[in-house]
């Protein structure tokens, strides 16, 4: 059985497990605080940074990119699964732009801010003396991500998913940082109509209920953030 090495709030952790539940490959998962420097995980990973999958092989798989390309070749090749970055060589281009945007422009300008100052703080509150939350960084990630979810509706309104025709890694990508930012309760929902349908049907889908089952300690969720008929 894989070993999943991650945080509830991380969205690339998150996105590997979409990816996994959604291939029905069966994962122990390890949560691991980043922050505590544990000595055991450095070993494996002196970067220190999350996801990290060993595989049934004892295979050591750091990166988001490289462990869902991985798992991508690996097991829908031998157990005939489903292909989440698919079509013909512009689609896939395509999917993996788009998967680039979430992971670095969407995450820079918008998750990383505000799960650093509200996250991260939280679990270095010990360890550095300022650790109270910038609340108008957090507002100004806020505003940017206004820019995005714009640009998302219209993917969607001229798609039936974020990358295509079909449900790809662009939305499992897409998805992962939004339910972080949901899950802190960092959205208006009200204002993203298109948006709101699209994450819904998301939702829905069972590789997410684990996701919307997360309790991560000292952060209450807002209640719908767990109902996917929210």
């Amino acid at each position: 059985m894989i070993k999943l090495f991650q945080f509830p709030l991380c969205p690339f952790s998150r996105r590997v497990r979409i990816t996994l539940s959604e291939m029905d490959i069966p994962v122990s998962m390890i949560n691991e605080k980043i922050w505590d420097k544990r000595r055991e995980f450095l070993a494996l990973n002196p970067a220190g940074t999350l996801p990290l999958i060993i595989d049934e092989q004892d295979n050591i798989i750091i990166n988001t990119y490289a462990i869902i390309e991985f798992i991508e070749e690996k097991y829908r090749d031998d157990n005939n699964k489903s292909n989440f970055i698919s079509g013909d060589i512009y689609q896939k281009a395509e999917i993996r732009r788009l998967i680039d945007w979430f992971d670095n422009k969407f995450y820079k300008e918008v998750t990383k801010v505000i799960l650093r100052e509200l996250v991260d703080k939280y679990y270095l509150k010990n360890e550095i003396d300022n650790t109270s939350p910038n609340m108008e960084l957090v507002r100004l990630a806020q505003e940017n991500s206004l820019y995005h979810f714009e640009y998302i509706s219209y993917l969607i309104n001229s798609r039936r998913w974020i990358g295509g025709d079909y449900l790809s890694q662009a939305d499992f990508a897409a998805a992962a940082h939004i339910s972080c930012i949901d899950y802190l309760g960092k959205i208006d929902w009200n204002r993203w109509g298109s948006l709101k349908n699209w994450y819904a049907r998301i939702k829905s889908r069972p590789s997410f209920s684990e996701i919307l089952d997360d309790n991560i300690p000292g952060f209450r969720p807002p209640e719908h953030y767990s109902n996917p008929d929210f």
